[in-house]
């Protein structure tokens, strides 16, 4: 079962009789990754999820969508099936924002339902600059799409509100989880839940913080078993949930698979405890000047060589000519690059023929 499944299920099912849960959740956090710029306004003016819907799909055909990438096709998809349903269709939008050129990537969307809120973060789309944002992660803190996230939610949580979930998918989990600790007192307390769905971890300064000790108890991480994202940087525990793939493809939430209204609990495979561990471990080597050194060098490579958006990566000159201007960066930031990818490939390779062996 999965959460096309768990739709057909639920989606005439209202929040009264049923209430929102994990797979709510997952929805939400997945209809951000759509365009709804002009059809939801960018202040409390709100709109129901059907009038928005009607508005979208007379503007894009899941052709135009599919263009763009996995997660708003997979949106496409879901938003498709639920608008005119009786659990859905009458939830309230509002709040849309979307930032996006090439220093910076936010998007954004309040829903209301049943005297509730879920404020949702987008994560990562085709933009180079929101893949860096990832990256970056590892030697600054905020990163400016943390910065645009605590003021957004600052905003979208109101004194009269009862029961506020927060929440995202990849880098937007992240968002939910750095937004909701540097909140006031009362606004904190307003917050029943943060979902970080696949979303990175924090750096050991923030998750050795108060402000991570005060939400840690609202706080799920969840990731599935063959994570690639959510592993990335640290936490302190992971819900994990079994996803029906065994490559990045597991980092979709179509992939994860369900029981009734609740996600499916696995464990995290070697694969991931592996590379997690890795990670961690050179990123203890390094100072944050060292990894800055070599995200600004891998970028500015990508950068010079005409990438602006993840699809150009796929072009064969582009990756030529990404290859041609590391030759350009200093000695340094080349040593360090090498010695990343020396140190994560080989524990990959060694840990694929460990589970090989194991599968014999």
């Amino acid at each position: 079962m999965n959460i096309f499944n768990y739709i057909e299920k639920y989606k005439n099912i209202s929040f009264e009789k049923e209430k929102f849960n994990e797979i709510d959740n997952l929805i939400f956090s997945l209809l951000i990754y759509l365009d709804f710029n002009n059809i939801i306004s960018n202040n409390k003016e709100s709109i129901t999820l059907y009038e928005a819907a009607s508005i979208f799909f007379s503007k894009y055909t899941y052709k135009d969508v599919k263009k763009i990438g996995i997660s708003p096709k997979e949106a496409y998809n879901v938003l498709k099936e639920i608008y005119i349903s009786e659990r859905y269709s009458s939830v309230v939008l509002s709040n849309y924002i979307y930032i996006g050129d090439r220093n910076k990537q936010f998007s954004a969307l309040t829903y209301e339902f049943n005297k509730c809120k879920y404020i949702a973060f987008e994560g990562t789309d085709e933009l180079l600059s929101g893949w860096k944002e990832d990256f970056m992660m590892a030697y600054i803190y905020p990163v400016t799409s943390q910065s645009y996230a605590i003021n957004y939610l600052r905003k979208a949580i109101s004194i009269f509100d009862k029961e506020v979930y927060v929440g995202g998918h990849s880098k937007g989990g992240n968002l939910a989880l750095v937004s909701s600790m540097n909140q006031s007192f009362i606004k904190r307390s307003k917050i029943k839940t943060i979902y970080n769905n696949d979303g990175p971890g924090l750096r050991k300064k923030q998750i050795e913080s108060k402000n991570y000790k005060r939400i840690k108890n609202k706080y799920i991480h969840i990731v599935p078993d063959y994570s690639y994202i959510g592993i990335l940087l640290r936490d302190e525990e992971y819900y994990v949930v079994k996803s029906n793939s065994k490559d990045i493809m597991s980092h979709s939430m179509c992939s994860w698979e369900i029981i009734n209204n609740k996600l499916t609990i696995s464990e995290l495979s070697d694969f991931s405890k592996i590379t997690a561990l890795s990670i961690l471990t050179w990123l203890d080597r390094h100072s944050d000047k060292e990894r800055q050194m070599i995200i600004d060098s891998i970028f500015n490579s990508l950068e010079a060589s005409g990438v602006y958006y993840t699809r150009d990566i796929r072009k064969i000159k582009s990756v030529l000519s990404i290859i041609e201007n590391l030759k350009n960066i200093d000695d340094n930031s080349k040593a360090l690059i090498i010695d990343f990818l020396k140190y994560n490939i080989n524990t990959i390779m060694s840990n694929n023929k460990e589970e090989k062996n194991n599968n014999l």
